[in-house]
């Protein structure tokens, strides 16, 4: 979950500058993940449910694993539920300018072109392909990643998937869009936490 967080908040910014006249500084979205497990070929599907508000406001959910990721400008939750029924919980908690990975990523700017951190290929088919700096690989645990659009707009609201190379992993990840919709704004109560009872309390090291 934290690794798709991480690639989520990285993508918004190769759009942010880019594509400023378009993209929203809020909005909702869901994508279905694909993953070839280490063992056999078996593939696990997963949806991911995200509501982004600029600067720095995530609510991040798993929906089949019920996990949430939390984040506003002065603190970050991680929660996982029991997997047996009455058992406790996890929540992790820790400081936004440390542990909100939008704070590291707000900050990149550069858009579809080269620059420090990744460089860019164009390839057919309306593809694009990063590929990480050695530092940049290090942070996201990325080796590249390919974007995929609809047609020729390059644009945020028009990725029609995503594939994630992780460093070490024999097949990529697959982040399939199902809807991306532009919101005016959240309440300031979804990007707060209130830890359900009988849950375990840890904070973020």
């Amino acid at each position: 979950m934290i690794r798709f967080l991480l690639v989520f908040i990285l993508l918004y910014s190769l759009f942010d500058t880019a594509m400023a006249a378009f993209l929203p500084k809020a909005f909702e979205a869901t994508f279905i993940e694909e993953k070839v497990s280490v063992i056999g070929s078996k593939k696990t599907i997963k949806h991911i449910d995200v509501k982004y508000q600029f600067p720095s406001h995530i609510y991040l959910k798993v929906v089949e694993e019920d996990a949430l990721y939390i984040c506003n400008s002065t603190k970050v939750w991680f929660y996982t539920p029991p997997f047996i029924e009455g058992e406790p919980g996890l929540v992790k908690v820790g400081s936004s300018s440390k542990y909100c990975y939008s704070k590291v990523f707000d900050s990149l700017k550069k858009g579809l072109k080269d620059n420090k951190l990744y460089s860019v290929k164009k390839l057919k088919n309306n593809t694009f392909e990063l590929t990480f700096m050695d530092n940049a690989k290090k942070q996201l645990g990325l080796d590249k990643l390919k974007l995929f659009f609809k047609d020729n707009k390059t644009e945020f609201q028009n990725v029609r998937s995503i594939e994630l190379y992780y460093t070490g992993e024999a097949h990529p990840v697959a982040l399939k869009r199902k809807k991306i919709e532009v919101s005016k704004g959240f309440k300031k109560s979804l990007f707060e936490f209130n830890p359900p009872q009988n849950t375990e309390t840890q904070l973020m090291k």
